[in-house]
């Protein structure tokens, strides 16, 4: 799947370049703040990181643009907990992380203005996007799972805006926000799988258990352009 992904982005890279009046390229990283949905229970916010390369075309005297972007994401959830120690009377704190290190693939499309004359531009961007998941590190916490019931491709959107800044002619920075929230769950196992003992030790068959992905990103990025100029003899 990692294959297929790079192999699709290098496709991408080499339409963007041959039909557009040229096109931008770029990197771009910054922090994530992965949420989980564990069926009706929601989980803390978790604090990572991302970093992506990107691709997009410069069509001539037109605000609309398609682009593909392959990134890394730390996706996940954070449940905190609380106890006293009987001896001390201390109050514990107790934090799990779980996190899903995935590689994304993003093709969507943007659309440009100029809100100053000076070359600063506002843009808002929409796309489909597949992750393949790496590895984890998941705390089973209220509900089990094993390694069979988490998806390793998970498919969903992405959707923000940001600025563009220009430094010089074919050089600038970006500032962007995005959303990206799973349409597939990242672990998924039916009702009836797995038991649990409750609270009278008794084993009771646990439901069916959907755990999706929502990140929110900012990023701050390098934008360089590469115009394409013909020539009639």
């Amino acid at each position: 799947m990692k294959q297929f992904l790079i192999s699709l982005f290098i496709i991408i890279i080499f339409t963007t370049t041959t039909k557009a009046q040229g096109f931008a390229f770029g990197i771009k990283g910054g922090l994530t703040l992965g949420f989980q949905k564990w069926n009706n229970y929601e989980r803390s916010a978790l604090p990572r990181y991302n970093g992506s390369i990107y691709i997009e075309s410069l069509p001539a005297e037109k605000r609309f643009s398609i682009f593909g972007e392959l990134g890394y994401h730390v996706k996940g959830s954070r449940v905190r907990s609380f106890y006293r120690d009987i001896q001390t009377q201390q109050l514990i704190r107790h934090t799990n992380d779980t996190e899903f290190r995935n590689v994304s693939l993003i093709l969507g499309g943007k659309s440009a203005y100029s809100i100053t004359s000076g070359g600063l531009k506002a843009y808002y961007l929409f796309g489909v996007r597949g992750d393949y998941n790496i590895n984890y590190n998941a705390t089973q916490i209220f509900l089990p799972f094993n390694e069979e019931d988490v998806n390793k491709f998970t498919y969903g959107f992405s959707f923000g805006g940001g600025f563009e800044f220009p430094l010089s002619d074919l050089v600038g920075m970006t500032l962007e926000m995005q959303i990206s929230p799973d349409a597939r769950p990242q672990i998924f196992y039916p009702a009836g799988k797995y038991t649990y003992t409750d609270f009278s030790g008794n084993q009771v068959p646990a439901g069916e258990t959907k755990v999706f992905n929502t990140v929110f990103e900012i990023t701050v990025g390098f934008r360089f352009l590469r115009l394409v100029e013909y020539v009639e003899e």
